[in-house]
């Protein structure tokens, strides 16, 4: 797959997906099953953002995808060209028949655009799906605008995703996602309390702009060496023994004790246990953290039956 960082002309007619693709859940999927059935031997196209434009109007957003997640899931679902454009000021003063003019047509010569519903671009978000299909026409260019996807009667997007993530409503946000939520982290030293209280834990730095779960004890999958283990995951401060102010994420694989530093592991959110609080003692943490293991235990020998 290849990445630009620039608008080049092309000389072909690509058939090409617009959207910033957070998370890439079922209703993106679906954008690129539609780009996939339709491209016709052209060649397959994502012109997309760095930076959510979000981001530029001081949101204090997180992704629910890093940027080379989406990278992964835009490859992995066939596409060969990615435009993968920072989103500047500049950027931002492009109006919406500029854009297609100027992007679309000149430099892209898109032969087909497939957006979601709700897609808006140009100046202000002045352009959407309707106006975008109405102008291409004019330029004998095709285009599809992908219906809504529902789930649990909701209209499925990012935003909603990302606030049921926020509320620890995993398994709803998993079913909207259509794969578990993750996080990728490279495992880190910790103050090595877990194992004093003989549960280790795999602490990972992971990058800041991933958006993190509420507070709380999770169900979780580790992935490690391509290998699934069942794990329990805390995500916040560890109260009982830490006085930082920075959101930890820290697991306890279930029948592992190698030791990690420095690997990359994948954690999976299942569901959610119970909020993170502070414990009076050690043992009584200890004692917490194992009900919490046979819980975690429970659940999925029940899954197995």
């Amino acid at each position: 797959m290849n990445i630009y960082n620039r608008i080049l002309k092309r000389n072909d007619t690509p058939v090409v997906a617009l959207g910033f693709f957070d998370g890439f859940h079922v209703g993106h999927k679906k954008v690129f099953e539609v780009l996939n059935l339709n491209a016709n031997r052209r060649r397959k196209v994502v012109f997309t953002f760095k930076n959510h434009p979000d981001k530029l109007l001081g949101l204090d957003l997180r992704y629910i995808l890093t940027n080379s997640e989406r990278l992964e899931f835009f490859e992995k679902h066939g596409i060969e060209d990615v435009y993968f454009i920072e989103f500047t000021k500049e950027f931002m003063q492009i109006d919406k028949d500029r854009f297609i003019k100027e992007i679309l047509i000149e430099k892209l010569n898109a032969g087909l655009v497939v957006v979601g519903y709700d897609f808006t671009f140009g100046y202000k978000a002045e352009g959407n799906s309707e106006y975008l299909c109405k102008k291409l026409k004019d330029y004998g260019r095709e285009c599809i605008v992908v219906d809504p996807v529902t789930c649990n009667d909701q209209v499925v997007s990012s935003t909603l995703i990302r606030n049921l993530i926020m509320n620890g409503n995993i398994q709803l946000a998993n079913s909207m996602l259509g794969y578990n939520f993750f996080v990728n982290g490279i495992v880190k030293k910790g103050n090595r309390i877990g194992r004093k209280l003989g549960f280790p834990t795999l602490n990972i730095r992971f990058d800041k702009n991933k958006l993190v779960p509420k507070r709380g004890v999770y169900v979780t999958n580790t992935i490690i060496d391509s290998k699934r283990y069942i794990s329990l995951t805390n995500v916040g401060f560890n109260p009982t023994v830490s006085k930082t102010q920075s959101i930890k994420i820290e697991t306890h694989v279930l029948d592992f004790e190698e030791k990690m530093y420095g690997k990359k592991i994948k954690i999976e959110f299942i569901d959610f246990i119970r909020e993170e609080r502070k414990f009076e003692s050690l043992q009584e943490l200890k004692t917490q953290i194992e009900k919490d293991i046979e819980y975690v235990k429970a659940l999925f020998c029940k899954a197995t039956l």
